[in-house]
């Protein structure tokens, strides 16, 4: 970790750290990781040197197009160096990969930064970008090979309806491959297993509806009304307190004309709502990081490889009984961001960053003094970051 990154952790895992107090950190002095931060250490260039960091970059990105204008490409790495800026677009990120000659690991490092997701080993672009990191052919070289499969009709994937596939079954395959007639051979033989969408993060978030929706025995053994989404959303996302500037403000100037703060924007963008769930469940948009980040803080991960459990709801509650007993909550502090960032991992996306805010607030909520308090955390933190918190208690 850089000396933010451990500022940051230690501040937002702090048992001392009241939740006023914690907002009021995450306004005043957040340290957030932006794209010129993450180049500037990939590089060794100071980030305060913007001149010598710009340059480096955009001769870098020049040989990996010869034929571009020099003017576009210093152009688009100057809006990077920006403080503000803390993502880039997918393919621009690939771009640096290949600029900057990185192996693959250091690739996925960097896409997790300047993305929040690392390669798709399912998505037939992403594949033939791995292929071409791994045996270290030139950008150039990756585009060509991508133009050629796409004449050949080989890209083309079949819908993104469940298909019984996942990561690790096609990253071994994909290892494999040495020649391109090999990669050829694999998407003719494999592409009815491909698809853009996350199948792991897919049967995960599945899972944890599944756990929230189901009824459970109530103390006089009777079954409780089932959870509706509606009611998930409610009482889980907290999707009241999160504002939607568009759909409130209907014409009305001054709504239109209002602006959240950056570090409120951060938290709210891409905040689920029900019809986005829904959306999920039928397979119509992809599972977002942000919704298994918050799926799994209000089942703690209870879905088997990441809860130590099977997604029964009984399991589940012997299994947090039985950690309860066990361990202190610093160590279940521990166990929880294990599980949470191998997770992550295991579907593509970015372990928790202390210097990005939403992954800041989730760490100061998980270290809450008993599980149970988690989601009472998340809530009265959203409702001082939204609306002042003048009723939120010193959690």
């Amino acid at each position: 970790m850089d000396s933010y990154t451990q500022f940051m952790y230690d501040m937002a895992t702090s048992p001392q750290l009241k939740l006023h107090d914690a907002v009021a950190l995450l306004r005043k002095d957040a340290h957030v990781r932006s794209v010129r931060d993450t180049l500037s250490k990939l590089t060794g260039i100071p980030p305060e040197d913007r001149g010598a960091l710009q340059t480096t970059l955009t001769d870098a990105l020049m040989e990996t197009s010869p034929g571009g204008k020099r003017d576009s490409v210093a152009r688009k790495v100057r809006m990077w160096m920006a403080d503000d800026v803390r993502f880039v677009r997918k393919e621009s990120a690939i771009q640096l990969c290949f600029a900057l000659k990185l192996p693959l690991r250091e690739c996925e490092e960097l896409l997790y930064r300047l993305c929040g997701e690392g390669f798709h080993w399912r998505d037939p672009r992403d594949i033939v970008y791995i292929y071409a990191r791994t045996w270290e052919l030139t950008y150039d070289a990756a585009a060509a090979l991508l133009s050629e499969l796409e004449k050949e009709k080989l890209l083309q994937i079949s819908s993104d309806s469940f298909v019984d596939t996942y990561t690790a079954e096609v990253r071994e395959m994909v290892r494999q491959l040495g020649t391109p007639e090999e990669l050829k051979a694999f998407f003719r033989e494999n592409g009815h297993k491909l698809g853009a969408f996350h199948n792991t993060a897919y049967q995960l978030f599945q899972g944890f509806l599944e756990l929230l929706i189901q009824p459970e025995l109530n103390d006089q053994l009777e079954v409780d009304e089932k959870y509706s989404i509606r009611s998930i959303m409610h009482n889980y996302f907290h999707d009241q307190l999160i504002p939607r500037l568009k759909q409130a403000a209907k014409g009305d100037d001054r709504l239109e004309a209002a602006v959240l703060s950056a570090l409120q924007e951060d938290i709210r963008q891409n905040w689920p709502d029900e019809m986005t769930i829904s959306k999920m469940q039928h397979r119509k948009v992809d599972v977002t990081r942000k919704v298994l980040v918050l799926l799994f803080l209000a089942t703690d991960g209870g879905v088997s490889g990441y809860g130590g459990m099977d997604a029964d709801a009984g399991d589940y509650d012997d299994y947090a009984d039985a950690l309860d007993a066990a361990m202190s909550p610093g160590q279940y502090f521990e166990d929880m961001l294990w599980r949470m960032n191998s997770m992550l991992i295991e579907c593509g996306f970015a372990p928790l960053d202390s210097r990005a805010p939403f992954d800041w607030m989730i760490l100061f909520c998980m270290c809450a003094d008993d599980s149970i308090f988690i989601d009472e955390r998340l809530q009265h933190f959203l409702m001082d970051l939204f609306s002042g918190g003048t009723e939120a208690p010193e959690l």
